[in-house]
């Protein structure tokens, strides 16, 4: 005959068993090839926010680890950039291929430092009906060097993800008036 302990143990055991077979889901796992990093085949965008997050934390003080996430083709777009009106204020709209992106976000991250993007379980994750494509609403943080004022904004990027599981494009949307004003570019009138 069973102790009651023994009993416990077993009832427990097997609802773990059990429970963890039901919830779990099989996650997909960075790889890293050749210096770069990659997404597994059977990637949900849970972890396609991971991926692009980790392509984008801490830039502003590892600036080239970031194009180590897409693909050697790939683009970064940051459609509001204000290049038209602050041509001298380093913005620059597209980036095309790794090297542009490395030297573009190299030159921009002696303006900004410290960039923390939110948690990307925090981040809004939006449905959309074309394979490949992601759009994701998030936050960031940091600390614009020049001054020591802090920086905080809003984004929404539209990701599209290559077959090999590297980030293909991405177009960032974020408020310009938000960078001007703090980069002291624009002045308040009131």
């Amino acid at each position: 005959m069973m102790s009651l302990r023994g009993w416990l143990l077993g009832v427990l055991v097997t609802t773990a068993v059990f429970a963890a077979g039901v919830n779990a889901q099989p996650k997909a796992a960075i790889k890293e090839q050749g210096g770069f990093y990659y997404l597994s085949p059977g990637y949900t965008k849970a972890d396609v926010a991971d991926f692009y997050w980790r392509s984008l934390d801490g830039w502003s003080e590892h600036p080239a680890e970031m194009a180590k996430y897409y693909a050697k083709d790939g683009t970064y777009e940051l459609t509001y950039a204000p290049v038209d009106d602050f041509p001298n204020a380093g913005f620059k709209r597209v980036n095309k291929g790794r090297q542009e992106m490395t030297d573009y976000f190299t030159n921009f991250s002696k303006q900004m430092g410290n960039l923390r993007y939110s948690d990307p379980k925090t981040w809004t994750l939006l449905e959309t009906t074309e394979k490949g494509t992601y759009v994701f609403e998030y936050t960031s943080d940091g600390v614009i060097r020049s001054s020591g004022k802090p920086y905080h904004q809003t984004f929404i990027a539209i990701l599209h993800m290559a077959k090999d599981g590297q980030i293909q494009s991405v177009r960032e949307y974020w408020n310009p008036y938000v960078a001007l004003r703090d980069f002291d570019l624009i002045k308040k009138t009131r």
